[in-house]
């Protein structure tokens, strides 16, 4: 069963998603969340196991998202 979600876009980002209103936003928010969720998982089920220090865990969390987002 489908959910809906509320998001709150600030004035300027909104103004240049309705430059390319021809992009379906929700699919790409829908994509981003699934991506976040399926890394969140990832790493729940390598820390189950891990004896790595929560310090290391953090560094290896920070790489991950830096990897799905694209971020330097």
């Amino acid at each position: 069963m489908p959910h809906n979600m509320t998001v709150t876009i600030d004035d300027r980002l909104w103004r240049e998603m309705k430059r390319h209103n021809d992009v379906r936003w929700s699919a790409v928010m829908r994509d981003a969340v699934k991506k976040r969720v399926d890394a969140l998982e990832t790493l729940e089920r390598f820390s189950a196991n891990s004896t790595l220090s929560e310090e290391e865990m953090t560094t290896i969390a920070v790489g991950l998202g830096k990897q799905i987002t694209g971020r330097k």
